[in-house]
Order: C-alpha cells, then sequence, then structure tokens
C-alpha cells in the first residue's frame, strides 16, 4: 500500500517534471532551474544561476506587478498572476506562474519557488480565435452596411429621377398639344428637373470622393474667400426649395473676412448643412456669419424636430430614422460622414446643437482667419 507521503511525493515529482521551475534565495538570485526552464527561455543554466528574473521581464509588465508581488510573498502568503516573459531571442512566452515562499525550522523565508505553466499557445489560439470572430463580425457589418446604404442611395436616386422623368413627361405633352404654352410654368419645371439632376450628381460625387478622403489622397487648393459670398451663392442656388416649402431665410451678418481654406469644399460644406436644414426644417433658417477672436464662425439654424443621437449622424450611412424605406427624413446618410473628413482636413471646428430658444438644430462652423503653415497641403 502506498503511503500518503510516497503519493504526494509522487505528485510533486510530477509537478516539477512538467511544468517551469526556478527557485531564488530570499533575495531573489536564482539558486536552481530545471532542464524546462531552459528549453523554453533559450537560456542555460549557467547564465541563468547567480541571477535573478529581471532578465526575463517582458516591457509590457508594470512595476505594480512586481511590487504586488513581492508585496505578497514576502508575507509569506502565495502569488499567482498570468506574465508575459521575455525569451533569450527576444521572443515572448506566456505563463501561469505561481510562486511559493518556503519557510524554514525558524519560520522565515529561506527560499522562493516559482512554477510556471506555459501556455502561449493557449492564449495564441484563443487570440486567434477572438480575431476571427471579430473579423466575421466586421465583415458582417460591413455586408449589412452596404445592404443598407444600397436600399438608402437607391430609394434617394429614385426620388429626384421619378421627379425628372415626370417632370419631363409633363413638359413635353404641354408642348406636343396645340394650344398656348404656360411659359414660366414650364421654366419652373424645369428648373426643378435641373435641381434634381444636380442633387442626383451631387450624392454619387459625395459617394466617390468619401473613398478619397478616407485614403488620405484629397488634393486642396487654398486661397482666401468671402465665406458670406458662399453662402449668398447657395441660397440663390437652393431659392426655388426654399420657395416651396415656404421657408424664411433670416440672415445675420456681422463679418465681413476672408478666410483661408478651399473655397470649393467650404462650399460642399456649407451646401451640406444648408441643405439639411432646408430639407429637415420646417419654415425658418436663421443664418449668423460673425468674428470671435481669430475666427470665423458661421450658424445655421433651423426649427425642425431637431437631432436625438448627435454623435451618430456623422457616421457612415447612419440616420435618426431607423426604416430606410419609411423614414420621414431624406439624404443618402453619407453627407455628414462626407462633412466630417472634410472638417478633419481643413482643420474646421463644427458643433451640432440644440436650439436653445426654439425647438430645433443649430449647427457651428468655426474657420481659423489665420491658419498655420502645417494645416495647408
Amino acid at each position: 500500500m502506498i503511503s500518503d507521503y510516497s503519493k504526494n511525493k509522487h505528485y510533486f515529482e510530477a509537478l516539477m517534471t512538467a511544468s517551469i521551475v526556478s527557485k531564488t534565495d530570499s533575495k531573489g538570485i536564482i539558486t536552481y532551474v530545471n532542464d524546462n526552464f531552459c528549453k523554453i527561455t533559450g537560456y542555460s543554466k549557467e547564465e541563468m544561476l547567480g541571477h535573478t528574473h529581471a532578465m526575463f521581464r517582458h516591457p509590457e509588465n508594470s512595476d505594480t506587478l512586481y511590487q504586488e508581488m513581492w508585496e505578497t510573498i514576502t508575507t509569506g502568503k502565495i502569488w499567482r498572476e498570468r506574465m508575459i516573459n521575455l525569451n533569450k531571442d527576444g521572443s515572448n512566452f506566456i505563463a501561469e506562474s505561481t510562486i511559493i515562499p518556503l519557510i524554514d525550522e525558524e519560520g522565515h523565508i529561506s527560499e522562493y519557488l516559482a512554477i510556471r505553466n506555459d501556455i502561449t499557445d493557449i492564449v495564441k489560439l484563443k487570440r486567434e480565435i477572438f480575431l476571427k470572430e471579430q473579423e466575421k463580425v466586421e465583415h458582417e457589418k460591413i455586408r449589412e452596411a452596404q445592404k443598407s446604404f444600397l436600399l438608402l442611395f437607391t430609394h434617394e436616386l429614385k426620388t429626384p429621377l421619378n421627379a425628372i422623368i415626370n417632370f419631363t413627361k409633363y413638359i413635353r405633352k404641354q408642348i406636343e398639344k396645340p394650344k398656348e404654352i404656360d411659359q414660366a410654368k414650364l421654366l419652373g419645371l424645369l428648373d426643378t428637373v435641373s435641381l434634381n439632376a444636380v442633387d442626383m450628381l451631387g450624392n454619387i460625387t459625395m459617394i466617390l470622393e468619401t473613398s478619397k478622403l478616407n485614403a488620405n489622397k484629397m488634393i486642396y487648393h487654398y486661397s482666401l474667400f468671402s465665406p458670406e459670398s458662399l453662402i449668398e451663392e447657395l441660397l440663390n442656388k437652393y431659392h426655388i426649395l426654399i420657395h416651396e416649402k415656404n421657408i424664411h431665410v433670416t440672415k445675420y451678418f456681422t463679418s465681413n473676412a476672408l478666410i483661408h481654406s478651399d473655397e470649393y469644399r467650404v462650399k460642399q460644406i456649407i451646401a451640406n448643412i444648408l441643405s439639411n436644414a432646408i430639407k429637415y426644417g420646417n419654415n425658418e433658417i436663421h443664418i449668423t456669419l460673425s468674428t470671435h477672436d481669430d475666427d470665423v464662425v458661421l450658424i445655421i439654424e433651423d426649427n425642425g424636430p431637431g437631432i436625438k443621437n448627435k454623435e451618430a449622424i456623422f457616421e457612415l450611412y447612419t440616420q435618426e430614422d431607423t426604416n430606410i424605406l419609411e423614414r420621414k427624413g431624406q439624404g443618402t446618410g453619407i453627407g455628414l460622414y462626407f462633412l466630417k473628413l472634410l472638417c478633419r482636413d481643413l482643420h474646421i471646428d463644427y458643433t451640432i446643437d440644440d436650439r436653445k430658444d426654439a425647438p430645433g438644430t443649430k449647427f457651428s462652423l468655426c474657420f481659423s482667419k489665420n491658419p498655420s503653415n502645417k494645416e495647408k497641403q
């Protein structure tokens, strides 16, 4: 019959054989390493004996980790932790480490026994599985985004296309009829056709240019220009929509300062905000242009329902309404994402808030009158 002592000794020897084992004196100087320790680290016994375990210290391990370890084992308690260790060739090995204080007959700590189990392969496998799962999730997100975008963009293309088709059919019928033509009405319809075509082209252009922005391949052309002139030009561009929706536009310009930026891209930014105010607002738009210190500030406010999630609307294909085909709003879901990328490149600060004195949205742009050279491309 095998005694309990023999069993325990047998189990201990088996543990020592299967594990990575080292011993140190009370000061942490290595006095023993087994063959597994040499095999995993690449060091010989002679290279390790007489040194501390600092030779295996990995830069990812914090000072706090070692401080907690010494505070635990110097009080006679067992310390357990997962640690990254540095091999002789610079590679890593990850181990579940257990450090046991050995007490002498007088009750003092004479040695520390460290038992490590190499879990590098397990951790790597788990990491690979995790990364594959993450990749799968990302691919699924991309597929869903592409699906949502195709539905969304197709829906938005249908709106101007239907207007173009229906109005051109109506105009043709009016011309073919042997009666007096209402020239003013036909010209108005042609203006609407043209506006819808321009809007559709603008959406397609934003899609193509977004890929350039994401790849940091957009080229900018800087000049001095008047933001007031841009605003007037855009209001003139959208006058038909403004008239059709019976929107009252108020302007409060207290600055005639010039800004130094890419005029065409700034026009795109302002056009995006203004068109959203027209689409989502009710019957009021307030435009303020002012100077604060070295900045020119443009504020465009509408009296629409406002925006709940103000961060999400700047993400690609995200809109306030969750149902793509039945939403009340309009737009491709790419406009504000496009705006965000342009503002990033042109160093334009933007904020979006609720109006304080009434329902609606307040969009602010802040242009520096004196941009640094590093902002120029």
